[in-house]
């Protein structure tokens, strides 16, 4: 790396901010305030504690922790050593933990005992049978076969775990690695090495593991900033889970700038609020939470206009207001390291590009293809977005190459964009079945899995209907079992048993097999779904209004 190019491994970026910035506020959380040179003490502490205990280049470590300090030390150690990390939701049930811990290979999870009123001891026991009588540091589980630890923050009464405060002393001492082997390891960490793992609904009834590399981590997240217009003078407080994409491209903006991550003690708003004010907060990264958030906002009397909020009004680089249409609607996804194509929400788009996404980020390649011939498109035509370069996933973790790109390296994105001659994107639809809700991705065919799975369930259909603060709302349509007569309270009650509560149907109406609409070759006519599931539900709503109204 020449003096004036970027930094390209997540540890060469992480010593140059410190370097930069080390006496700058690097993370507030609760009570807790960590400088980039105490984030360097803590990082290097867990780095060379797991090293000790035998993890090396791309041993898989699971991290299970809310937006924390613990989260991010432990997410930055793995990468300062060039491990491959995945986070996982703390909203996963025992099925979803089981399933993300067997296919990611975990051998080493680290988390935090206790999120609000959710207790991981528990919820580990109930997904992974035998892990009661197994033995600390020695696991031996068919459920999950290449876990062999597990460290949490409280462990004492659970006898399969070790604690935390133990994993840290194994960094001390005459016989632990030191800061020489912890270089060594830093240099030996290269662009091409598999960084992360995150899991995101897919098409399939499983969620995806999309893994991205040292060259993503350290080169998209300073570009980045550069869209979502970060600073170094920034406190930026950040409400999307650092488990997700979102939150992890959030965190390394952050990083890239040397600037202030915040993370609230709650996601309640209130809380929220009361972390805006206690901490001068500059710079808001939401999603569909906006609209509760300043509706409460002027309730208490508190003044968000002054505040950069993601998804809220933006302002040019003379501090005028840019109308909403002449806004950048960025496109991304997890694959592709959040944006894709957009533009700087500092800038005004002309008015010949209003409604557009922008031009692509970062080197990434873009074409648009016809969904049935893979053939590419004229400019201005609609058709499937493919992505190539840049910083796109390096694939998805254990799925054959050839299933995941074409044969010339392109992603089919199941998007339908349009770009136009000068190179801006405007999205037009998905092809795929996936539902946008409240900043996270929802498998439709997963949802419908865990409904068809219930007995009262003969036959479920699942759509995403627009909804003003979600974006979409997840809704079911359920032909009941024979001689069955399931109400909606039931059936979301058991399927908060298999499924994370974002992923529950907000509704569920009951039809016959005559309502759904299909083709001729009885394929569900997706198109045709949603409308008919918002027919259902404006039928039942009807005499609710009624009685109301004659009351």
């Amino acid at each position: 790396m020449t003096a004036t190019e970027p930094a390209s491994t997540f540890p060469k970026l992480f010593a140059e901010v410190v370097a930069r910035r080390g006496d700058h506020d690097a993370l507030r959380v609760a009570d807790e305030t960590l400088t980039y040179r105490d984030l360097d003490e803590r990082t290097s502490q867990m780095a060379r504690a797991l090293l000790a205990v035998g993890v090396g280049k791309a041993t898989r470590i699971a991290v299970l922790a809310p937006d924390s300090a613990l989260f991010l030390t432990t997410f930055y150690a793995a990468l300062r050593i060039g491990a491959l990390v995945t986070p996982i939701s703390t909203l996963s049930t025992p099925t979803e933990l089981a399933h993300i811990l067997r296919t990611s290979d975990a051998q080493i999870l680290i988390g935090a005992r206790r999120f609000l009123s959710r207790d991981h001891g528990q919820i580990l026991e109930a997904a992974l049978p035998g892990i009661h009588d197994g033995t600390a540091r020695a696991l031996r589980l068919p459920a999950a076969p290449h876990l062999r630890s597990v460290w949490l923050d409280e462990a004492d009464d659970l006898p399969w775990a070790s604690s935390l405060a133990a994993l840290h002393a194994r960094a001390e001492g005459p016989e632990a690695p030191d800061r020489a082997l912890l270089a060594a390891v830093e240099n030996e960490v290269v662009p091409g090495d598999d960084a992360f793992v995150v899991y995101t609904s897919g098409s399939t009834a499983a969620p995806k593991a999309v893994v991205h590399g040292q060259w993503a981590v350290a080169r998209q997240p300073p570009v980045l900033a550069t869209y979502f217009d970060v600073q170094p003078h920034d406190r930026t407080l950040s409400l999307l889970p650092a488990f997700w994409m979102g939150g992890i491209s959030a965190a390394l903006q952050v990083l890239s700038t040397g600037s202030t991550l915040v993370y609230p003690t709650a996601p309640d708003v209130d809380t929220v609020l009361d972390t805006i004010e206690r901490h001068n907060i500059t710079n808001v990264v939401i999603w569909h939470m906006l609209a509760k958030l300043q509706a409460r906002a002027a309730e208490r009397g508190i003044d968000l206009v002054p505040i950069k909020i993601t998804t809220g009004p933006t302002r040019d680089e003379n501090g005028d207001p840019i109308p909403r249409h002449l806004q950048t609607r960025m496109l991304g996804m997890s694959e592709s390291f959040a944006p894709h194509s957009a533009e700087p929400v500092t800038r005004r788009l002309p008015e010949s590009k209003a409604g557009a996404a922008g031009r692509a980020v970062n080197g990434i390649e873009r074409r648009v293809v016809d969904p049935a011939t893979g053939v590419e498109v004229a400019p201005g035509e609609v058709g499937e977005l493919q992505l190539r370069g840049g910083a796109l996933m390096t694939g998805l973790y254990k799925v054959p190459r050839d299933s995941v790109f074409t044969p010339d390296g392109f992603f089919p994105t199941a998007d339908l964009v349009r770009i136009d001659a000068d190179g801006y994107a405007f999205f037009v639809g998905r092809i795929s079945d996936m539902i946008k809700t409240n900043s996270a991705n929802v498998s439709r065919l997963e949802v419908e899995a865990a409904l068809n799975a219930l007995p009262d369930v003969e036959l479920a259909v699942v759509a995403g209907l627009p909804d003003p603060d979600l974006g979409e709302k997840v809704v079911a349509a359920v032909v009941p079992a024979a001689g069955q007569d399931p109400t909606e309270a039931e059936l979301r009650a058991a399927l908060r048993e298999t499924l994370s509560s974002f992923k529950v149907p907000r509704r569920i109406v009951f039809i016959t097999h005559d309502d759904i609409p299909r083709t001729p070759t009885g394929k569900v006519r997706l198109s045709e779904l949603t409308d008919m599931v918002g027919t259902h539900l404006e039928a039942q709503s009807r005499p609710a209004h009624a009685s109301s109204a004659a009351g």
